[in-house]
């Protein structure tokens, strides 16, 4: 009796009718909810021409923007610079539209405040997308990077110069005849090697663990980021809980960091407080940790070491990945142009006689290489990390002097690397001439600053523009000069294969990657050859 109960209930056909109900809309509720998004996504809210979409194939613009942004970004720039139609222009790109604005409304943009353009909700969709599964940018970070790490740089100079002989002469090929070496790698590698030391100091800047944690963190969130893309805007914050394997490889990356520095940080606590107790001077550490660590004690509320730990994860994903990027595109312009070699060895040698090297703890002595600035920036220039800056998300409502209306939500860019390429703006502008500025600033003594290669501008915009400008630029520069002088005094320098020129660049979406895979021929000076 209690089985034919039973049997009958299973079968009862109010019973079947709501168990395929439930089962319609356990299946169909996420397709639903990510048509209603997509449709939302799909659907421009600016009044500007979207010049890579036709005939609603939004995937063909999708592939057309990831292969072919840079032809896109010359025809925009070409239409709608200046105020003419509005300025402004939008692609399709992976995660919905982006709009391009005319250098002419930076001035205006610049203006208004971070409440009403948000420059780090724009950095978080661009690199990890919409779902925040890892934090990009934060405040606290941007400030100690541009008052305690800038106003320090004379002071790590020295043991920065350590660093960079400790590496050239760990990480690169002796050279004693004319080899040929990857540049990428071993640009990455020292340069990893000092901004570890700027991050962590010497306690722990060689630990192997850490450098593996650090350099595969950089290259796992780009990875965790084009993965998680490929689903819904639905499943991301589902998938990305677990089932995105860079996701993940991030997430354990930020464990080791604060297994690692959280104890650091506690050690020097305690000792602080011993020398205070003995009535001793503490001798304050010259790095991120510590001075993040102090920083986070004076916020509301205060922030967690482990807090400290991941910031310096974050700061070194934001200069590593950046600064070989411009160091290898330099290294490839000097092999492809080896008549700069000698008059930028000789300026250095000027200003190591005049200034006493590196011993003496000045950032004069970088400050001083006007023709070396003066090649970084023209290298820069041709050949930019990305080819789109100001990236910045709307809050609310703006309407522009010239009408044009950008509502909550917009993504705004700026084409940095179509300005730069501007005959308005750069005679000559498809010429390489390495010491271009540097000719402009001994031509005009108003121009000394306007020109160098940390300077931001409407016209200048690869570090960014305004109060959101790169705050590590400083930083960077002075790096750069001096791992590159470095080089030229110990290598010379030139092309496997003068006839097939520069090697190439690798474009993909606004990315402009110097090749990882090419080879220039590098010799120790003084061998013989």
């Amino acid at each position: 009796m209690l089985v034919n109960t039973t049997v009958t209930f299973l079968i009862r056909p109010e019973i079947l009718s709501l168990a395929a109900v439930l089962g319609v809309i356990y299946f169909m509720l996420p397709w639903a909810i990510n048509y209603v998004q997509l449709r939302r996504l799909k659907t421009p809210t600016v009044d500007v021409p979207v010049i890579n979409l036709h005939r609603k194939d939004f995937d063909g613009a999708a592939e057309h923007y990831l292969y072919h942004f840079k032809e896109i970004l010359e025809q925009g720039y070409d239409r709608f610079k200046g105020l003419y139609n509005k300025g402004a222009f939008q692609v399709w790109g992976i995660d919905g539209y982006i709009v391009i604005v005319s250098p002419e409304y930076l001035e205006e943009l610049n203006a208004l405040g971070t409440d009403t353009l948000d420059f780090h909700s724009a950095s978080q969709k661009r690199i990890i997308g919409d779902y925040e599964w890892l934090r990009i940018a934060d405040e606290l970070e941007a400030h100690t990077i541009l008052t305690d790490l800038t106003r320090n740089i004379g002071n790590l100079l020295p043991n920065i110069h350590k660093e960079i002989e400790h590496a050239l002469s760990t990480e690169w090929p002796s050279c004693p005849k004319w080899t040929p070496v990857k540049v990428w790698p071993s640009m990455f590698r020292t340069m990893a090697l000092v901004i570890s030391l700027m991050i962590v100091g010497p306690e722990l800047s060689r630990d192997e663990h850490w450098l593996n944690t650090m350099i595969s963190f950089v290259e796992d969130v780009f990875v965790g980021g084009w993965q998680l893309k490929k689903y819904s805007l639905f499943m991301r914050p589902i998938v990305a809980r677990g089932l995105v394997p860079g996701i993940r490889r991030v997430w354990q990356h930020q464990e080791n960091a604060r297994r690692l520095i959280v104890p650091m940080i506690s050690r020097r606590r305690a000792e602080k407080a011993r020398a205070e107790t003995a009535g001793e001077k503490y001798v304050k550490p010259q790095d991120m940790v510590y001075w993040l660590s102090e920083g986070a004690a004076k916020t509301l509320p205060p922030r967690s070491d482990a807090n400290v730990a991941e910031l310096c994860l974050m700061m070194n994903f934001a200069a590593l990945h950046a600064a070989t990027v411009t160091l290898t595109n330099i290294m490839f312009d000097l092999a492809a142009r080896p008549e700069y070699i000698a008059p930028l060895r000789d300026e250095y040698s000027t200003a190591k006689a005049k200034y006493g090297g590196f011993t003496e703890k000045q950032a004069i002595l970088v400050n001083s290489l006007s023709r070396l600035d003066s090649f970084m920036k023209e290298s820069q220039r041709m050949n930019p990390g990305t080819l789109t800056t100001f990236s910045r998300l709307v809050r609310r409502d703006v309407q522009l002097s010239s009408g044009l209306v950008l509502p909550a939500g917009t993504h705004i860019l700026a084409p940095a690397a179509m300005i730069s390429l501007d005959g308005n703006v750069y005679k000559d502008p498809l010429q390489f001439q390495g010491f271009r500025f540097h000719d402009q600033r001994t031509a005009d003594e108003d121009s000394m600053y306007a020109k160098q290669f940390t300077t931001t501008s409407p016209q200048q915009m690869h570090f960014g523009y305004g109060r959101q400008a790169c705050p590590g630029r400083f930083f960077a520069s002075a790096v750069i000069k001096c791992i590159t002088m470095h080089i030229l005094e110990t290598f010379d320098l030139k092309l496997v294969d003068h006839e097939a020129g520069r090697p190439k660049n690798a474009l993909k979406g606004a990315m402009n990657m110097p090749s990882e895979t090419a080879e220039i021929m590098m010799v120790r000076r003084g061998s013989g050859k």
